[in-house]
């Protein structure tokens, strides 16, 4: 784990499916949400874990369930997991009950899956999330790209897909690509791809921030780009 948390790609991330309780304890109850993604859900670049979730979970007061995999994505599987439908027809965590569901990906698609199939696989996972999980808020959360990664164009162009997708569906979008502007020391990882532990934590706030609109949550600053 820490050699791939240090040098990884996403796609060569170490898998992680993890299960965790965020703030929504017996002490501290909260509605149950779901947090599905890739190896920036699972926090690969930190030692501490699910940065992102966790802490989004924390300002609003959410228990948080994580389900994350490194390397996967709505068409790729990585070297230690499976593409995001074959997860989630498999995996039964939809066999429980949440209030929102957060369905981050996009990563792995840009950096080396196939674009043309990205609109159609990422409707059919927002579907079955929807069929097994009709009361829930679902939100798309777009692909994340490091300052100075290569190939740009193609982040870009997922990121206008899932936006569209989400659309298609009404459900809230949020877009991760204006990180791939900040150079500000101590966002990245050593890996320079991945997010450090602080980024992780803005990402997680600025997270918070963009779906408090959808939550009612008070006293979150506005999305961010500094640490």
């Amino acid at each position: 784990m820490g050699s791939a948390r240090r040098g990884g790609l996403l796609l060569a991330a170490t898998a992680l499916t993890a299960a965790l309780t965020g703030p929504g304890t017996a002490s501290q109850p909260g509605p149950r949400v779901l947090f599905f993604g890739d190896s920036l859900f699972v926090g690969t670049g930190s030692s501490a874990g699910p940065v992102e979730p966790r802490t989004t979970a924390r300002l609003l007061g959410w228990h948080a369930v994580v389900d994350a995999v490194g390397g996967t994505g709505f068409t790729t599987g990585g070297r230690h997991g499976k593409p995001y439908l074959s997860r989630l027809q498999h995996d039964g965590y939809l066999r429980g009950r949440f209030a929102t569901v957060v369905v981050e990906g996009g990563t792995n698609d840009a950096h080396h899956g196939d674009l043309t199939l990205v609109h159609d696989r990422a409707l059919a996972v927002l579907d079955l999330v929807r069929a097994a999980q009709p009361a829930a808020r679902i939100v798309l959360v777009g692909a994340f790209v490091a300052h100075g990664v290569p190939r740009r164009d193609r982040y870009v162009e997922v990121d206008q897909i899932l936006a569209a997708v989400a659309a298609e569906r009404g459900l809230t979008y949020v877009s991760q690509l204006h990180y791939a502007d900040l150079t500000a020391s101590g966002f990245l990882a050593r890996d320079h791809f991945h997010p450090s532990t602080a980024g992780y934590q803005l990402m997680g706030r600025d997270l918070a921030a963009a779906l408090r609109p959808d939550v009612g949550a008070e006293g979150i600053e506005p999305p961010t780009t500094r640490l």
